[in-house]
C-alpha cells in the first residue's frame, strides 16, 4: 500500500506539478480526485484555502486533518526534504532562485495562462457554451508574450532555469506552460526558441506524461483542437 494519497484534478497545473515532484522521487502514491466545484466537507477540513491540491502521509495519520499538506509548495518542500531529492539544489543562491520562478511560475504565469486563457476557453465549454475568444486572444497577444519574454531571457540557451540542472523551476514552470500548450499550443519556437523545448522536454518527464495523459481524457468531449489564438 502507498504511504501517499494525492487529492486533487488532473488539470490543475498544481496538481501536475505535485505528480511530477512525486514520479521524480518515485515515490508511490494514490489519486484521489476531487470535485472542485462541489468540495465535500471532509476535503474542506483538509484544504483550509479550499484548494487543491493536498498531500496525505499516511505515516503519520490517516483520517482527518492529521497527516495532511495543503498547498503544491508545501507538498513540493515536504517531498524534497523527506526523500532528498535535490530539487532546491545545495547552493543557498541557487535554491532561492528556485524557489524564485516557482514562485513566478505560480502566480504570474498561473494567473495569466490560468485565469485568462485556459478558462475564458474551457469554462464556458464545460457549460455547454461558447468559448469568450476575444478573452483568451487578448491574453495571448498582449499580455501573454512579455512573461513568455522573461522566461526566454532566463533560459539564455540553456536547458534548465537554474544552475544546469532539473529543478523545482522547471517543474513549475513546465507545469503552467503544459496548461498553455492543452488549449492553445506551445509558443512560438521562432520568438521563443529555449522556453518551446523547455515546454516539450518537461512534456516527457515522469508524471506529466501520465497528468497530461489524464488531462486528455478529460477535455477531448469538449475540445476537438488546440485553438489559434493569433
Amino acid at each position: 500500500m502507498p504511504d501517499f494519497v494525492l487529492y486533487g484534478a488532473p488539470l490543475s497545473p498544481f496538481v501536475r506539478k505535485v505528480q511530477a515532484v512525486l514520479h521524480h522521487t518515485r515515490a508511490e502514491y494514490d489519486f484521489e480526485e476531487i470535485d472542485i466545484a462541489s468540495m465535500p466537507d471532509w476535503f474542506l477540513e483538509i484544504s483550509p484555502a479550499r484548494r487543491i491540491p493536498v498531500l496525505r502521509d499516511k505515516t503519520v495519520g490517516t483520517h482527518g486533518i492529521a497527516g495532511t499538506i495543503a498547498d503544491s509548495s508545501s507538498i513540493c518542500v515536504f517531498l524534497d526534504r523527506r526523500f532528498n531529492a535535490g530539487l532546491f539544489g545545495d547552493d543557498p543562491f541557487h535554491a532561492g532562485r528556485f524557489a524564485l520562478f516557482e514562485e513566478y511560475a505560480d502566480t504570474v504565469l498561473a494567473v495569466t495562462g490560468g485565469m485568462k486563457l485556459f478558462r475564458p476557453i474551457m469554462f464556458p465549454l464545460f457549460a455547454g457554451k461558447e468559448p469568450d475568444l476575444d478573452t483568451a486572444k487578448k491574453t495571448w497577444n498582449e499580455k501573454l508574450p512579455k512573461l513568455l519574454d522573461y522566461l526566454e531571457t532566463s533560459l539564455n540557451g540553456k536547458s534548465f532555469f537554474v544552475g544546469d540542472r532539473y529543478s523545482l523551476a522547471d517543474i513549475a514552470v513546465g507545469a503552467q506552460m503544459a496548461f498553455i500548450d492543452l488549449v492553445a499550443g506551445l509558443p512560438d519556437a521562432d520568438r521563443w526558441p529555449s522556453l518551446a523545448k523547455h515546454t516539450m522536454t518537461m512534456k516527457t518527464q515522469p508524471g506529466f506524461v501520465e497528468n497530461l495523459a489524464a488531462c486528455q481524457g478529460k477535455l477531448s468531449g469538449y475540445l476537438k483542437s488546440k485553438y489559434d489564438l493569433s
